[in-house]
């Protein structure tokens, strides 16, 4: 972890607190999770579903896809009832711009010293709102770049203006070039059959846009819904291909430097040998304060552990949803919706 991203990240408030849950964690990890006797150190919240691109492969572009923000109540509840969080990233299916409670939301969350992260489009990345980033002390900002073109680019992210996230994004850098305590700025690319040949321009654009690093998502996710998972695999490029690896190797060695590092992701591709550790580690609030298992799911019409308006979020974690899901983990009798992120399953 770079001096950064440790400062960014160390607590300034609650310390103790989340310390004591900290150690707990790894207490807990030590002992094979006998004992869940901890809060997540970490939490995705989700501030809208609301999104103004409607990318290919992304849930939100079917039509009966929801729109909804999150109040700023439920979010002050999250933190209220999670104190021990490290930090948390505001992100989900929406774009986070489009919630007019994001920056009180951060701010709040700083006021229990939870750091907040955000992964954006990055079209609504405007003067005003990059500059409330900055004075909010936001830890890290992620911008999505799925091309190095305009054509391939806005072919993927429909809605969207490749011309203005490039303005955004380097009005952005050049704010925060000259400052020592700045939010960490990353570009994730999600690489498919329509950008796998502009892999490399992704690279080069990001690094001259004045990104601190890049990742490359190698496979789409199916959301845990069947009809998702049909239609992405389509889209999915053989990511354990030893040509396609050793492409990116290539890409990573050329072009990672000092100031800009490269990294390839395939976190989320699982097997029963290194199994998923989400429901231990981590949390997903949706907009309307439904808690869903991971990030990857997104979506409580797919499962709904409880809602952190109708039960506190320490009785939702310790529950029975909650404790039968670790235990089909750890035995490898996956619910369907786990089945997409192992490899058992491609």
């Amino acid at each position: 972890m770079s001096p950064r991203r440790f400062i960014n990240l160390f607590p300034k408030k609650y310390f103790f607190l989340k310390l004591f849950n900290f150690l707990k964690f790894n207490f807990s990890r030590y002992t094979g999770f006998r004992f869940v006797n901890y809060l997540p150190i970490t939490m995705d919240v989700e501030p809208t579903t609301g999104c103004n691109f409607r990318c290919t492969m992304c849930q939100v572009s079917s039509p009966d896809f929801e729109a909804k923000n999150m109040k700023l109540e439920t979010f002050k509840k999250i933190i209220d009832q999670n104190k021990q969080l490290i930090k948390i990233k505001l992100q989900g299916m929406g774009e986070p711009f489009v919630n007019k409670y994001l920056f009180e939301m951060i701010n709040y969350a700083r006021k229990f010293g939870v750091s907040c992260e955000i992964i954006s489009n990055g079209s609504l990345l405007n003067e005003k709102n990059s500059d409330n980033l900055i004075n909010e002390k936001l830890a890290k900002l992620t911008i999505s770049i799925d091309g190095a073109t305009k054509n391939t680019f806005e072919k993927i992210r429909v809605n969207s203006n490749f011309d203005v996230v490039k303005k955004n994004v380097e009005n952005f850098s050049k704010k925060i070039d000259k400052r020592i305590i700045r939010p960490h700025f990353s570009a994730w690319s999600t690489i498919q059959n329509d950008n796998f040949e502009e892999a490399e321009g992704i690279a080069e654009l990001c690094r001259d846009l004045g990104f601190d690093d890049l990742t490359y998502q190698l496979f789409l996710t199916g959301w845990g819904k069947s009809e998702w998972e049909e239609k992405n695999n389509e889209k999915n490029i053989n990511f354990n291909n030893e040509e396609v690896l050793k492409k990116f190797n290539y890409i990573k060695k050329k072009y990672s430097n000092k100031k800009f590092k490269i990294d390839i992701f395939k976190e989320n591709i699982l097997n029963f040998n290194k199994k998923c550790s989400w429901p231990w580690n981590s949390s997903y609030l949706g907009a309307n304060g439904d808690v869903v298992p991971c990030c990857i799911v997104a979506d409580p019409k797919v499962k709904n552990m409880g809602n952190i308006n109708s039960n506190s979020f320490k009785e939702i974690w310790n529950s029975k949803d909650y404790r039968e899901l670790r235990e089909n983990i750890k035995n490898n009798k996956l619910n369907d919706f786990c089945k997409n992120c192992y490899s058992e399953y491609k």
